[in-house]
């Protein structure tokens, strides 16, 4: 892969990471999440919550594994 194809897919997934990590603290009320993980999705206290935390935390998940491959 070319450097400049590299750097745009790293900017990239800096942008869904960061978009994800916005929801997380809409959803979460906090970053506390940041420092407790996926934990700290059982004490909220709405289930359509609780699954959106989820969705977004695992593409975080996922951003961080293809960063850590590339």
């Amino acid at each position: 892969m070319s450097v400049s194809k590299s750097k745009n897919l790293e900017r990239k997934l800096d942008n869904f990471a960061k978009e994800a990590k916005n929801e997380l603290n809409n959803v979460c009320g906090s970053s506390l999440w940041e420092s407790l993980g996926f934990v700290f999705f059982d004490q909220l206290d709405d289930s359509e919550k609780i699954a959106k935390a989820n969705f977004y935390y695992g593409q975080l998940q996922i951003i961080n594994e293809i960063k850590f491959s590339i």
